[in-house]
């Protein structure tokens, strides 16, 4: 699927019908909405559900229990830019430059609700 598509069926997710187990060797699983498991496989994106899984456990995030996840492609190069905040108007709490990704959409907000990943849409 090219972006414009990505981007159109992205707008179908309002709710979701089926949750789906993101593992992570070592880590607790987070379970995905119908969106995010679009996500994770329309744009092979099961690295960006491993990052977030992976930040989990981190002390700084350990009692966050709604998380706002953002990956950004950079205007000026390749790079990606992947932070978690508690809320929109917050500054990060983790922040990771990805140098190179082939997400076919510049921008993705995913929110981690209580171990649950969704899209705002879904919310």
């Amino acid at each position: 699927m090219n972006p414009i598509q990505i981007k159109r069926a992205l707008r179908q997710f309002t709710c979701t019908e089926s949750y789906h187990k993101h593992l992570y060797p070592g880590k607790s699983p987070i379970l995905l909405t119908d969106g995010c498991d679009f996500i994770r496989n329309e744009c092979k994106a099961w690295w960006l559900f491993d990052a977030i899984l992976s930040y989990r456990c981190e002390k700084i995030l350990r009692h966050v229990n709604f998380q706002i996840w953002e990956l950004r492609q950079s205007k000026k190069d390749l790079s990606w830019l992947l932070t978690c905040k508690k809320d929109s108007d917050q500054k990060p709490l983790i922040s990771q430059k990805i140098e190179f990704s082939d997400m076919p959409i510049d921008y993705l907000k995913i929110y981690v609700i209580g171990g649950i990943a969704l899209l705002p849409s879904e919310n």
